[in-house]
Order: structure tokens, then C-alpha cells, then sequence
């Protein structure tokens, strides 16, 4: 038997159990008494539907089946994320090809996240809405008052990134338009861009399969927009690109313990000039792009190239490359900055990078932005954000309101 006849041979017999499993508990649900309601957790539960080709093709059994189980069963909340993990090695079936096109695939549910495969492609991604505006609205507020406070004593700038629970691909359209919500509402002088895509291509080519940060092109693209929103000119250019060739597994992988999906890690290669780096008040080098370069690193499934490569988070990094003449920088971001920092310090005398996450535990004080502005004599403060920065009030710690 060949390597295709018996690649051919599982499949089948895959999908035959998955339809036998399904038919079984459909006939289930017709000799056990259902649970209406929760009086420990004060909900009702998912009841168990009946199979019908509408529903099977629609998708909306399959939805109500991953619900039932975890509302109906010992265990349900394991079998949930075992079903979600079976489902992930289906896209090489002709049929479910056809039904989970232009759809979100369960990959696995967690407290924090909800994540799914889409489109039967290997990318896993965050369904959207998982962070919804209208519930968020007293964190976003907060926030909100917090960068229109920093408005008014410092140049600010605001750059925003668009992650994968910000737009419906199903819907093609913004599920959370948290970058109009910006935009609307801040006061004062202020400047503004993101990271723009407008389809489920377009952000295939900005993001990791595997990982929910940027990849090298949405980053350097990052880079391109927040330098000309700064008034950058010649930004620097990648001299090559260096690919990975073993698996690389994202956070999303990791996280999900889905190692199904594969993807190789690419960066850009770039000359920047001899600068002193500080990392949490100490000397250091970040990142360790060298050491890849030349495969000098411990691979295994749990390897986090994207921080090893570009550098970890800190709780502050200070660039300095010596150009009294020039401004000096605030970046006041999380692990998305991590891979344009060194870009952008390039163009200041001092660029001092703070994660509010961190910044307490790491350097043994609490943050003061207005304090931290005038003792380090900031010229501009830059804001890099994704969707979930706006809504966690941990990465805003420290910013007056």
C-alpha cells in the first residue's frame, strides 16, 4: 500500500468515526434527560440539536454540538478541546473543505481567548468580537482619558495594529473598529495611523499561521508607516531576508498545544549603526538575531523565536545612539514593538521603550508618565497598539488621566 493510498486509508476511516460519533449523539439525546439550566453557575446550558442537512451545512450544528458537550457531559470542557483539535487535521478532506469554506473552525476555547482555524486554511486566529467595545466601554474610557491627558503635555503619536479578533472574515468587514473609536475621540494635538488590510489575503500577508504577533513583513510595514507619520526620511531598507527552514509554532500553537499547522520563521536583515543598549536598567544586548543567523539556538516545539529573535519583553529598554541634536523618544507598547524598536531608535538621540506590564516589577517603581517625561526629557511619546491594548488596563498603568 503506498504512502498515498494509505494517507487515503486514515482519512477515510477519520471521517467515518467523526459521522459515526456524531449520529451516536444525536440518538443520545433522544434517552437522556437533557440539563435545562445550571443553578451552580446561574446559566442555561446548551441542549443538544438535531441533525439535519440545513444545520450539518451551515455549520450551526456543529457550533451547538462543541457547546452541548461541555454543558452536558463530565468532562465536557476537555472533550470540547479535544473535538476542536480533531477538527484542526480535517482540511485535507474534500467535503469538509467544501463546508468550512469562508468560515471559523473551532481550534480550542480558553478563559482568555477563543481561537479557530478559518477558511480550512492552517492559520489559527482569534474569532472575532472577542473583545466587544460596547462591553468594554468603561476600560476604554479610562484609557481614552489617559491618552488625552498625554496629549496635552507631549507630542504624541498613535499607531494601531489590527489583530485577527478586530476583523469578521466571514462578513469581510471590521468586527471592532477600535482605530475609528481613536480617532473620534481623542482631543488635542495628536497623530494617528495603523496597519492596514481589508481581506482575509491581506492579512495572511502580515501575520504569522501560527502566532498572533506581526511577521516580518506586517512589521517592517509597521515600521514604514510609523516613520512617516513621524517625519522619517529614508527609512532604513532590509539588506536580505533570512528564512528558518525547521517548524516554527507560534504563540497561538503553543498555547493551544495545536502543532498541526506548520510554518517556517523569515526575518529581515538590516545594517543599523553601533548604539549602547539598556536593558531594565542594566547593559545588554537585545535579541538575538546574530546568534540565529547562525542556527545558534535551542529548537523544540515550545521555542519562542518571535522574542528570542527580537528580543523579550522588558519593563524598560533605553537605545542610545548618541545624537544630542536629535529628539528623544517614549515608545509605550507590549511585545508588538519588540520588532521595530531598534528600527525606530535609529532616527532619536535616546529611545526609552517602556511595557507597563513590567515596568513596576522590573525596574522596582511605579510608572508616572508626566514624571518619567520630565526626568528623562522625552520630545515624543509613541503609542504602539493592538486591538486588546486598548482594553487592558494593565498596559496603561502609570498614564495620567
Amino acid at each position: 500500500m503506498n504512502h498515498k493510498v494509505f494517507r487515503n486509508f486514515n482519512e477515510n476511516h477519520l471521517f467515518l468515526i467523526i459521522v459515526c460519533l456524531i449520529f451516536t449523539i444525536g440518538a443520545f439525546t433522544f434517552v437522556k434527560t437533557e440539563r435545562s439550566s445550571s443553578a451552580a453557575e446561574n446559566r442555561s446550558l446548551s441542549t443538544f440539536k438535531h441533525l439535519t442537512a440545513q444545520n450539518f451545512l451551515d455549520g450551526s450544528f456543529q457550533k451547538n454540538f462543541e457547546n452541548a458537550i461541555s454543558d452536558q457531559f463530565p468532562l465536557g470542557e476537555k472533550i470540547r478541546a479535544d473535538y476542536g483539535n480533531l477538527t484542526s487535521n480535517l482540511p485535507t478532506f474534500g467535503i469538509y473543505q467544501l463546508l468550512c469554506k469562508n468560515r471559523y473552525i473551532n481550534a480550542v476555547n480558553s478563559k482568555d481567548h477563543q481561537r479557530a482555524t478559518y477558511n480550512c486554511e492552517d492559520y489559527i486566529v482569534y474569532h472575532p468580537n472577542v473583545h466587544n467595545m460596547e462591553t468594554e466601554q468603561k476600560i476604554l474610557s479610562k484609557n481614552l482619558a489617559r491618552y488625552n491627558h498625554a496629549n496635552t503635555i507631549v507630542d504624541t503619536y498613535y499607531y494601531y495594529i489590527p489583530d485577527s479578533y478586530a476583523y469578521n472574515f466571514e462578513q469581510d468587514q471590521i468586527a471592532s473598529d477600535y482605530a475609528r473609536y481613536l480617532k473620534d475621540n481623542l482631543k488635542g494635538n495628536f497623530h494617528f495611523a495603523k496597519l492596514q488590510y481589508d481581506s482575509f489575503e491581506e492579512f495572511k500577508n502580515y501575520f504569522y499561521k501560527t502566532d498572533h504577533h506581526w511577521n516580518y513583513k506586517g512589521s517592517y510595514q509597521g515600521f514604514l508607516d510609523i516613520a512617516n507619520m513621524l517625519g522619517i526620511k529614508n527609512p532604513v531598507q532590509p539588506t536580505t531576508t533570512f528564512t528558518n527552514h525547521e517548524n516554527f509554532f507560534g504563540s497561538h500553537a503553543r498555547v493551544t498545544t495545536n502543532y498541526n499547522y506548520q510554518e517556517e520563521f523569515t526575518v529581515y536583515q538590516f545594517n543599523l549603526p553601533e548604539h549602547d543598549t539598556t536593558l531594565n536598567r542594566s547593559v545588554g544586548k537585545y535579541g538575538n538575531s546574530e546568534k540565529y543567523f547562525n542556527h545558534d539556538y535551542g529548537y523544540n516545539k515550545q521555542t519562542n523565536y518571535y522574542a528570542y529573535f527580537y528580543g523579550n519583553d522588558y519593563g524598560e529598554i533605553i537605545f542610545d545612539y548618541h545624537q544630542p541634536k536629535k529628539d528623544n523618544l517614549l515608545i509605550i507598547s507590549n511585545s508588538f514593538s519588540n520588532a521595530v524598536n531598534e528600527l525606530i531608535a535609529e532616527y532619536f538621540n535616546k529611545t526609552y521603550v517602556v511595557d507597563l506590564r513590567f515596568y513596576e516589577k522590573h525596574i522596582g517603581q511605579k510608572f508616572a508618565l508626566s514624571k518619567y517625561i520630565k526626568d528623562n526629557n522625552i520630545d515624543k511619546v509613541l503609542f504602539i497598539m493592538d486591538s486588546g491594548f486598548l482594553s487592558d488596563e494593565s498596559l496603561n498603568k502609570g498614564l495620567e488621566s
